[in-house]
């Protein structure tokens, strides 16, 4: 069949050059077409600065490929808007301070609050004066790219944009100043991004006002986790080579999704993988000789400081009882009105020497204290660069060696593998650098309570801002001052397995804890692991049986232990759990209470015994037709509202035996009531709540509202215990609606009317396999490649998730050539 695609000449010369699909059978006239791929020129080509080809095959892949790198990011953008266009239109508003200007003031002044935020941080000012003086190689991927975006949206108008900002007034073309600036940004979604909220409203007191009691900030969640699993040489079949999985939990809506795509240069670069829509290149992926991964960082990439105030002036404060002024500075936006007309505003914002003043809940700005913060990242420039030198390495050793000569990853921790069977684990993201005299302090006052503790629990490092020793500390090897140096920090080189979920860098291997004096800001040392950590753990020490009785896993029994959905909770408690209850047919519970102080659930006894006969045939697994998942998870909830944790394991964490412990169904108290059987109770009747049995399904009850139909999901929670997270996240700073989740039943639980609704979690999930010489690849892009809700490709990769139809990964020109759904479009530009 053949397949044409039609442009207009714009003033960029765009034209495409439609292919003819290759197939093997007849077409609709019943002849039979050549098997292999024709080209009709639909228009003479000349020379041209921008040429690409852009083959989309199964799920709307791109394959692009060109015989320049002008070319190939040229046919990057273009691919790019062809399928994200709004995502990117989108926060050009944001990050050049002109939402409230395209779309009004917003809900609560939403829009006029978050232009001021930006316009604080700073980051469109910085990095446009970066991008003076960055190199030719960065301009030109930057340039190029932003031409092919525009030739889209030229060669289309707006109207033709497929996605929600079609029609919009407010998409404009796009430089390449502007994609690189909005990169830049990306890498403070884990300091500056998050901080947002307490930046436009910041004003000195003017009544005398002194300080209330602080409480936990709640910082803006960094919308993303991950799992990530290199396995090298030691423990694939065969003994050669490795696998990569790479698993990262992201929105399934807004601009932090990802847009898979294959990038290629005969002769100079050939890499897959995926990034966050928008921008050029590859954030997660692989090429002929390497491939690597990222999860979130638990270290910390902004230190916050309570400022103590001069007495007798609030923009004053002191260190080491020496003043020091902030500095004032007047910012305007202009605001959209009813009317149709833009009005300005004006704002005066302040700055210590870190950098924005924050109105921190519970402290604001008071006569006797304020809060600021410095951020790791707002300079990170090497960003952009080390991540161009990854895609160029040549090998795994010239990969490692963009981290070291950039260090500009700015929140992740990095898992990797090698087609020679080693693996690496690196958290060498941004990070402060606080001297041992600093970081003891900070250590003292978190043990004493009070702020330093209470902005630990929302993950702030919350330093005394009084004091100079508090000040980041500036070493030789660091990518800029202040910041902790290569030398000093967490990595690892193994050929078994170094994974990470999130947790700190300490255990990276189960049989190896990353031990040195590592910084505070790094995470923690020496503590428990999330139960996610611990599935991960026992599937990689094959404690679950997927690599059979031979210990040594192949790509596929990575590929799917990966969606296994197995629980570390549920293999170490519910068989334990079943044969406690099954002599116990009903408990008291007592009432449950929503934060308002209303009764959600009465008082009173529970018949357990049905719940109980669920609990012993369950699977253990979050698999969509094992009966018992969701009443395990509202046991789960259960336990945590009761605060039983102590009570439920036997053996409790051990530092010497992290990986394993804690473990267990602790016995039943002698005395009293056992919370085992009461957070049963309490689960039971938080199912009827939401109108489900005890013996409810996943497919039943958890699903995503997607375009066509309610999907179901299969999966858990992190603190389900399974590496294959799904859950309901916010929409990161988008302006696009979405669908929203009903009200919970109770607290403690993500159970709606509705059922449990998904957003979030695992988004590009790809397997890497090394072990037969060239790589193999199978990955799924749960919320599909595109962002037009009206395509039937939006729906189909999950739909692909929902029932584990692996999708295989074409890398060769012989297996794209080969896909039924292959169609090739030229497209170029001046």
């Amino acid at each position: 069949m053949k397949r044409h695609q039609k442009f207009t000449r714009s003033s960029l010369s765009v034209v495409a050059l439609v292919v003819i699909a290759a197939c093997s059978g007849g077409g609709e006239s019943g002849t039979t077409e050549p098997d292999a791929t024709t080209t009709v020129v639909e228009q003479a080509q000349d020379e041209h600065l921008y040429q690409a080809t852009i083959r989309r095959t199964s799920d709307g892949v791109p394959h692009i490929v060109a015989d320049d790198m002008k070319g190939l990011f040229f046919g990057q953008g273009y691919a790019s808007g062809q399928d994200h266009a709004c995502s990117l239109a989108d926060q050009m508003l944001k990050i050049t301070s002109t939402r409230a200007a395209a779309l009004g003031a917003g809900d609560g002044d939403a829009n006029i609050n978050s232009d001021f935020a930006w316009k604080s941080i700073g980051i469109n000012e910085l990095a446009r004066a970066d991008y003076l003086i960055a190199s030719p190689e960065i301009t030109d991927q930057f340039e190029s790219f932003a031409a092919g975006w525009n030739a889209h949206l030229e060669a289309v108008g707006t109207d033709g944009l497929t996605g929600w900002c079609a029609g919009a007034d407010w998409v404009r073309p796009v430089t390449g100043e502007d994609v690189y600036t909005y990169a830049r940004s990306i890498a403070l979604n884990a300091s500056g991004s998050r901080l947002a909220q307490y930046i436009a409203t910041t004003k000195p007191p003017t009544d005398g006002a002194q300080p209330a009691s602080f409480s936990a900030p709640e910082l803006a969640p960094t919308p993303m986790a991950s799992n990530g699993w290199a396995v090298g040489s030691d423990l694939v079949e065969g003994g050669k080579g490795g696998v990569l999985v790479a698993n990262p939990h992201f929105p399934w809506e807004g601009e932090l999704r990802f847009w898979e795509v294959h990038l290629t240069v005969p002769g100079e670069i050939d890499i897959y993988g995926a990034n966050l829509t928008g921008v050029p290149g590859i954030g997660i992926g692989f090429t002929e000789t390497f491939a690597w991964t990222h999860t979130v960082s638990a270290g910390s990439r902004f230190t916050a400081y309570t400022l103590n105030l001069d007495p007798s002036d609030p923009t004053t404060y002191l260190v080491d009882g020496e003043k020091v002024a902030m500095k004032p500075r007047e910012f305007s936006i202009d605001v959209l009105g009813e009317d149709g007309s833009t009005s300005p505003v004006t704002r005066t914002l302040w700055f210590s020497e870190y950098g924005p003043i924050l109105d921190f809940p519970g402290i604001g700005w008071s006569n006797a204290m304020v809060t600021t913060y410095r951020d790791a990242n707002i300079n990170n420039d090497e960003f952009i660069e080390q991540y161009s030198a990854m895609g160029r390495a040549q090998n795994f050793d010239e990969f490692i060696l963009a981290h070291e000569t950039f260090q500009g990853v700015p929140l992740f921790n990095t898992i990797a593998v090698s087609n020679d069977g080693r693996v690496w684990y690196g958290d060498v993201s941004a990070t402060p650098n606080l001297t041992a005299e600093a970081e003891a302090e900070y250590k003292a006052q978190v043990a004493a309570g009070g702020i330093a503790a209470i902005g630990r629990q929302s993950g702030a490092i919350v330093l005394d801002g009084s004091k100079s020793i508090n000040r980041w500390e500036e070493q030789e090897g660091a990518r800029d001052p202040g910041l902790v140096p290569w030398s000093e920090l967490p990595m690892l080189v193994r050929t078994d397995y170094v994974f990470n979920a999130n947790d700190s860098y300490w255990l990276a291997n189960g049989a190896d804890v990353v031990t040195d004096n590592y910084s505070i800001l790094h995470g923690e040392q020496g503590t428990a692991r999330s139960v996610r950590t611990l599935e991960n753990l026992r599937i990689l020490s094959n404690g679950a049986g997927f690599a059979g009785d031979d210990g040594l896993f192949s790509g596929e029994e990575l590929r799917d232990a990966s969606i296994a959905n197995t629980s570390y909770p549920g293999s170490q408690l519910a068989t334990g759990i079943a044969a406690r209850c099954a002599t116990t047919p009903s408990v008291n519970i007592p009432a449950v209470v929503n934060g308002s102080g209303t009764e959600v659930i009465p008082a009173g006894a529970v018949d357990i015994s049905a719940a109980c006969a669920v609990m012993a045939d369950w699977g253990q697994t979050f698999d969509l037709d094992d009966a018992g998942a969701p009443l395990f998870r509202e046991w789960l909830g259960r336990i945590s509202a009761l605060s039983a944790w102590p009570q439920v394991w036997e053996v409790p964490f051990d530092a010497n035996d992290p990986a394993n412990t804690p473990r267990g169904l602790a016995p039943a108290p002698a005395v009293g009531d056992d919370p085992v059987l009461v957070a049963l109770g309490q689960a039971v009747k938080v199912l009827e709540l939401g109108g489900r049995t005890v013996d409810a399904t996943l497919r039943e009850t958890q699903f995503a509202p997607r375009a066509s139909t309610r999907m179901p999901v299969p999966g858990g929670l992190g603190s389900d215990g399974v590496t294959n997270v799904v859950s309901w996240g916010g929409l990161g700073s988008s302006t696009e609606t979405v669908p929203s989740r009903g009200d919970r039943v109770a607290p403690g639980s993500t159970l709606t009317a509705d059922g449990y609704p998904i957003n979030y979690g695992t988004s590009f999930i790809m397997t890497v396999d090394y072990t037969q010489g060239a790589p193999r690849a199978w990955a799924f892009l749960t919320y599909s490649n595109t962002g037009d809700r009206t395509s039937p490709l939006f729906d189909a990769q999950l739909k692909r998730f929902s029932e584990k139809d692996w999708r295989d990964v074409l890398f060769t020109d012989e297996q794209i050539a080969a896909d039924p759904e292959l169609v090739e479009t030229v497209v170029f530009g001046d």
